[in-house]
């Protein structure tokens, strides 16, 4: 409107021109001019709104999946299916905070009679998740630039998406966190509390010990027994029993920022380090996540079950959920451990969920800026080491 508004300013000051060279230099050549002012505007707008029943536009993006720093394009078609070639065609875009666009969000051109062009703006994925791309507007000008009409577009093409896939970092646990999961965990350390030793490995209560020496799985530290005798001690037993671990992830929705998406990737690729930490030693694991308003559960064995994982939040989401912990959990004689992406300017969901369970295991990331809410809170730093909050 404002755009319209200027340029009929500008055409009455022509026509005005006009008038005064009729008047006070040439009549005939004032009058032609004046006649031409007057019936081209006409002419323009006739001729624009022929053309715009005739243009299509067909925006998408490059590509449906990415992974964190991969370069897509928007494209915008246009396509004319008239003799006459269209006038300016103006797209005014908006990319969501997963993507780092390049340059100028307005994109401008035209297309011939009978012909296409396409509109190409760079964008890179920056953030995981599902990552917007809005088509704000389309507007075509009429030939002289002074009338404006907006095409309208359907909700799916005004409103791209791609799925960003998070980072699976290749950090190692340590040894700290190793432990408290153990004290967490369901495992069966409460059966090897006794000092006596088998002659041959059982599989029963009182395993062959060993001191620990660099080199050995974590998985096989006996952490009771070791406290007991104040030095690390190895189970020559077969593979961890029932040393499963339950997690769950709390994401509040927030305004899509590029802070809070900072925070957000942290937590969820800290949680897939761990995780693929986890069953490389042998350990198995169930993740918890909340999506399109239901809660749902991953069951973690090999690296094979942690990228099915990673392709499951590629096109995550936050949302309301419907309860505040799982119900499935409630069965659970052990806590979860909670991964939070909750900022310090919105943690309601966590505190309502460390005052109904205070002593479940927080971690959250060190940008969130959170206030102490549990006694067993941790952060995770950039490089996704763990320290007490």
């Amino acid at each position: 409107m404002r755009k319209t508004v200027f340029s009929l300013i500008n055409y009455i000051g022509c026509i005005g021109m006009a008038l005064f060279v009729t008047f006070v230099i040439d009549g005939t050549i004032g009058m032609v001019l004046t006649y031409a002012l007057i019936i081209a505007p006409v002419v323009s707008l006739a001729v624009t709104l022929a053309v715009i029943r005739g243009i299509t536009v067909q925006p998408a993006l490059s590509r449906s999946a990415v992974s964190k720093g991969d370069k897509l394009f928007c494209e915008i078609k246009l396509i004319n299916s008239t003799i006459l070639p269209a006038p300016l065609i103006t797209a005014q875009v908006k990319p969501s905070a997963h993507f780092s666009s390049e340059g100028t969000d307005t994109l401008q051109g035209s297309v011939t009679g009978k012909g296409i062009n396409t509109l190409s703006f760079p964008i890179t994925a920056v953030h995981s998740g599902k990552a917007h791309f809005i088509i704000d507007s389309v507007t075509v000008s009429d030939y002289l630039g002074i009338f404006y009409f907006r095409l309208k577009l359907s909700k799916e093409l005004s409103d791209l998406t791609a799925s960003v896939y998070p980072d699976i970092p290749e950090v190692s646990l340590q040894a700290v966190f190793t432990k408290t999961v153990s004290q967490f965990s369901a495992n069966d350390d409460d059966e090897e509390e006794s000092d006596d030793v088998s002659a041959v490995p059982t599989g029963l209560a009182g395993y062959d010990h060993r001191k620990y020496v660099p080199g050995d799985p974590i998985k096989r530290i006996n952490w009771k027994l070791s406290s007991k005798r104040d030095i690390l001690m190895v189970r020559l037993d077969e593979k961890i029993k029932g040393s499963g671990r339950t997690f769950l992830l709390d994401c509040p929705v927030t305004a899509q920022t590029d802070a809070a998406l900072t925070v957000r990737d942290n937590v969820i690729e800290g949680a897939l380090a761990m995780l693929s930490s986890l069953t490389a030693e042998g350990r198995d694991a169930v993740f918890w996540f909340c999506k399109q308003g239901l809660w749902m559960s991953a069951e973690m064995h090999n690296p094979t079950d942690i990228y099915a994982l990673q392709e499951e939040l590629a096109d995550f989401e936050p949302c309301e959920c419907p309860q505040l912990f799982p119900a499935e959990l409630n069965s659970v004689s052990t806590l979860p451990i909670c991964f939070t992406a909750a900022v310090n300017s919105d943690f309601s969901t966590l505190e309502a969920l460390v005052a109904a369970h205070p002593d479940t295991m927080i971690i959250s990331s060190y940008a969130a800026s959170l206030p102490p809410l549990s006694s067993n809170q941790w952060v995770l730093s950039d490089a996704f080491e763990l320290s007490r909050s």
